[in-house]
């Protein structure tokens, strides 16, 4: 990991995934246990194939969010396990960026909202950061930490601080918006949390862009230990304001998360909500609402994580790696199966109402391989290839002294095709490997033998079994 030691690292994957840092709650420990684990398995991946950082992060190469620029939908957005995936053309051609440029590593992924000027935001170590210019990652608002960010039908940005407080910095729990892409924001007048509050989830009605939904928990210190106490608002005036909403019709555990997981195109008061780690270890389930989130009924359970989408049509689709994808025509009152879908960990849909989704480009020891690492559908029958990794185009294209020409094009794209079983395009990183590769001396990828993909999912996909789930919108 460049730049960040793995305690760093570690502290900051705790206070997304299992509470904030130093709290000495058992499901935080759990976590630790589970991190340095997984943390141990990747450097013993590394110590014996020698990869490089693009793919030797703890997990196998996946793909974690779709993101379509907004009024320019040609223009995509994939996170990958691996970094970033761009397409201008409708994810014909696909360019990759390493963690390194972004800022960000490890089993982190950030979110990611793409603008219709072409701004694309993302959520890392040291503050939001945006991209204008196509190459490099710059500060957002000063370097406090941030765990969500949205964007409303309107265009206008949000996003949750979640800055811890220590000596010298006060924290913050504040949400913010900007009405001019980013350049300037303003937090809301009345703060929905107190700093060391932790926000889940921010999201917007996509017909209303007054009505915004946040959650989030809090940790309470008491005689018998630290309580996690969940976080559940409403906005109805663009963030300057927020109502709390009850949350006792959530059936929780000590590790579980609350998220919003969908707003209705059709009704800005029918939303849902995904209680992550329901049972404390692997399970998911889905609520709904039909009064704002002022009451909550628990739709179904899945022992997975789910992935959970409210299309434009009013129509439901939820979908997991292992267990199936099911969907619903009335807002979840019945559901029916799709026999048909491949192993979905994310889900998105464009204005022409196709859906998008992170599929399975290996495979591994949960789930079957796809052959594609994501694909599309228009009608959930039918599923057409998007992206296979091994035939990715080439690094961005950046200036000399960028990160992203410096680290991520000549010091690691060799490498990473190594791994994933692409052509580089160069002669100095040799021929596309086949199979098991002992790339040798090829110039930039000179000692980084890598296995193929194959070789990852086998010890990875243990270390998939320790790591916490990977954050999904």
């Amino acid at each position: 990991m460049r730049g960040r030691t793995r305690s760093h690292v570690a502290a900051r994957l705790r206070g997304a995934r299992a509470g904030r840092p130093g709290r000495d709650t058992l499901g935080a420990m759990t976590h630790r246990l589970a991190l340095a684990l997984a943390l141990a398995l990747s450097g013993l991946l590394a110590l014996v194939v020698g990869s490089h950082d693009a793919a030797a992060n703890g997990r196998p190469p996946g793909t974690s969010t779709i993101h379509f620029r907004h009024g320019q939908e040609a223009e995509v957005a994939a996170g990958m396990s691996f970094g970033l995936l761009l397409s201008k053309d409708s994810g014909a051609t696909w360019y990759w960026m390493c963690e390194t440029a972004i800022g960000y590593g490890g089993t982190y992924d950030p979110d990611y909202e793409f603008t219709s000027t072409g701004s694309l935001f993302a959520t890392t170590f040291t503050g939001m950061k945006v991209q204008r210019d196509g190459c490099t990652f710059m500060p957002q608002n000063g370097s406090k930490f941030v765990s969500t960010v949205a964007q409303g039908p309107d265009g206008k940005l949000y996003y949750g601080a979640a800055d811890t407080p220590s000596m010298g910095n006060p924290g913050d729990a504040n949400i913010y918006r900007s009405t001019d892409d980013g350049v300037t924001w303003r937090g809301s007048s009345v703060p929905p949390g107190f700093p060391g509050d932790w926000w889940q989830s921010l999201q917007v009605s996509p017909i209303n862009p007054n009505r915004l939904y946040l959650a989030g928990y809090r940790f309470m210190s008491s005689p018998s230990g630290n309580t996690k106490t969940f976080l559940l608002f409403r906005s109805d005036n663009g963030g300057d304001t927020w109502t709390p909403l009850p949350t006792t019709d959530f059936v929780t555990m000590p590790n579980s998360t609350i998220e919003i997981a969908a707003i209705s195109y059709t009704d800005p008061n029918l939303v849902f909500a995904q209680v992550k780690l329901e049972d404390n270890t692997i399970s998911d389930a889905i609520y709904r609402s039909t009064d704002a989130g002022q009451t909550w009924k628990r739709l179904f359970g899945k022992q997975a994580p789910i992935s959970f989408l409210a299309r434009r049509s009013g129509e439901l689709l939820a979908s997991t790696q292992a267990l199936g994808s099911i969907r619903s025509a009335d807002s979840g009152t019945t559901w029916t199966d799709l026999p048909s879908a491949p192993h979905i960990s994310c889900l998105a849909e464009n204005s022409a109402r196709e859906v998008w989704a992170c599929t399975q480009n290996y495979g591994g020891m949960q789930s079957g391989a796809d052959g594609y690492g994501i694909m599309k559908s228009s009608d959930l029958l039918t599923w057409t290839p998007v992206l296979k990794y091994q035939e990715m185009k080439a690094p961005v294209a950046c200036a000399d002294g960028t990160v992203q020409k410096q680290t991520c094009d000549q010091e690691m794209w060799c490498g990473l095709c190594s791994q994933l079983g692409c052509d580089s395009g160069r002669p100095e990183c040799g021929p596309p490997p086949d199979g098991m590769v002992d790339s040798g001396d090829k110039g930039c990828c000179k000692n980084s033998a890598a296995p193929a993909p194959g070789a990852f999912a086998l010890v990875l996909g243990v270390g998939a079994l320790l790591l916490l789930r990977r954050r999904q919108r």
